[in-house]
């Protein structure tokens, strides 16, 4: 058995998705973590609803209760942004209409971000928003805000 040609990027490809693989579930840990303790700081019912999927956008619009976009408001955030996970989650294939729902969800994502944030960091949600557009950062400031007492919850 040799080595080189098509059995080498074979065996790099198999280690690189472990790799990638091992990675994903240890940031998905991380960020169930984080997401946990925010919650439980926070005293919600049920904070371990954090460590399952769908359920952790529940969390997240539990605590941000509702968005404001001018003067229209989209409140029971605990129920719109599991839905809106869901219809990404089966629409984003679809060519057009995915690309419109993953656009609409990451922007109600992030708008749920910046509204949490400045529950706690006022002078900095702005940052810490535009930190959230590239995801690896968010766990981090989950940790940093369940360290921190709420100065403006809603």
């Amino acid at each position: 058995m040799t080595v080189g040609g098509f059995g080498y990027f074979v065996t790099l490809a198999i280690v690189g998705a472990v790799f990638m693989a091992i990675v994903a579930v240890a940031f998905y840990v991380f960020f169930a973590f984080t997401l946990y303790r925010l919650a439980q700081k926070r005293n919600m019912e049920m904070p371990w609803l954090a460590w399952i999927p769908i359920a952790q956008m529940y969390v997240i619009g539990k605590m941000v209760k509702s968005v404001r976009i001018s003067n229209f408001e989209i409140p029971a955030l605990e129920i719109v942004l599991p839905v809106a996970m869901l219809a990404y989650l089966l629409f984003n294939g679809i060519p057009v209409l995915g690309l419109i729902i993953t656009l609409a969800y990451f922007a109600l994502i992030l708008l749920s971000l910046y509204n949490l944030y400045r529950q706690y960091v006022l002078e900095n949600a702005v940052v810490y928003t535009i930190l959230s557009i590239f995801v690896v950062p968010v766990p981090f400031l989950f940790m940093k805000l369940a360290k921190t007492e709420p100065v403006n919850i809603q």
